[in-house]
């Protein structure tokens, strides 16, 4: 059995343009998440936003509609509606791996029981921490469910053979991570939103919230990785997603 790896959008989300380093006073953008089937077990790469958001009057969106932002979803395209579609079991997941701990990003951990969080040490203790928490935004209600947590410090092999490792990007929040993936399709670098979309390759359009130092020297780190093989896959990107719900450059 090789590796395989599957992407998947989890809604949208809407701002501003310039919340997204984009010149449009009005953005729509997809909430990804990966699916990595790997012999020694299934994986996630983020897992989206919570299912609870296909209720347009779930409390956190209705904050969130009071700052201009806000998110679409629909119950087709909730975490567990896309497992399904895998023929995946949710309670099968035995890994998910956190970028970091935005809502968009670890929404769906209630619907995986049985997964083990793996994040970046410094990620999940500034998750703890009552001033980085509120300056980065990162709300214990989405990602403090009871989960056993594997808190890793910098790169980690997530199955030992180079299929999936870690990679620390730091600066969007205090402990981002990549995920590079060498599966059946070839060779993946997830970024996450260590790079919102391909324009800030070369814009450096960061969020006001972050460390622009941290996300440059990140940013630049993880072009250095790329070979000619190579495809990045960004944050939120619409230009690296079509109309299917998965990410044609990663399917099965």
């Amino acid at each position: 059995m090789t590796v395989r790896l599957f992407g998947c959008v989890c809604g949208q989300f809407h701002s501003s343009g310039a919340g997204m380093g984009m010149d449009a006073e009005r953005v729509s953008v997809p909430i990804p998440f990966y699916v990595i089937d790997h012999p020694d077990g299934l994986a996630l790469f983020d897992c989206g936003v919570p299912a609870t958001m296909c209720d347009r009057d779930e409390s956190y969106l209705v904050a969130l509609r009071t700052q201009g932002m806000d998110v679409s979803l629909t119950p087709e395209e909730t975490l567990t509606a896309h497992l399904h579609r895998l023929d995946i079991d949710p309670a099968r997941v035995r890994y998910a791996v956190l970028s970091h701990l935005h809502f968009d990003h670890v929404g769906g951990l209630r619907e995986l029981p049985n997964a083990t969080v793996v994040v970046q040490r410094a990620e999940w203790t500034a998750g703890f921490e009552r001033e980085a928490s509120q300056h980065y935004g990162l709300r214990k209600r989405f990602f403090d469910l009871g989960h056993e947590v594997r808190l890793i410090d910098g790169e980690h092999d997530l199955f030992g053979d180079g299929a999936a490792v870690c990679i620390p990007s730091y600066g969007h929040t205090p402990g981002h991570q990549s995920l590079r993936v060498r599966s059946g399709q070839g060779d993946h670098l997830l970024v996450g939103d260590a790079c919102y979309h391909q324009g800030v390759v070369e814009s450096r359009r960061f969020p006001a919230t972050a460390d622009h130092d941290a996300m440059n020297q990140s940013l630049d780190h993880l072009l250095a990785l790329r070979s000619a093989e190579t495809v990045m896959v960004f944050g939120h990107d619409p230009a690296q997603w079509g109309p299917s719900p998965v990410l044609p450059a990663a399917r099965g």
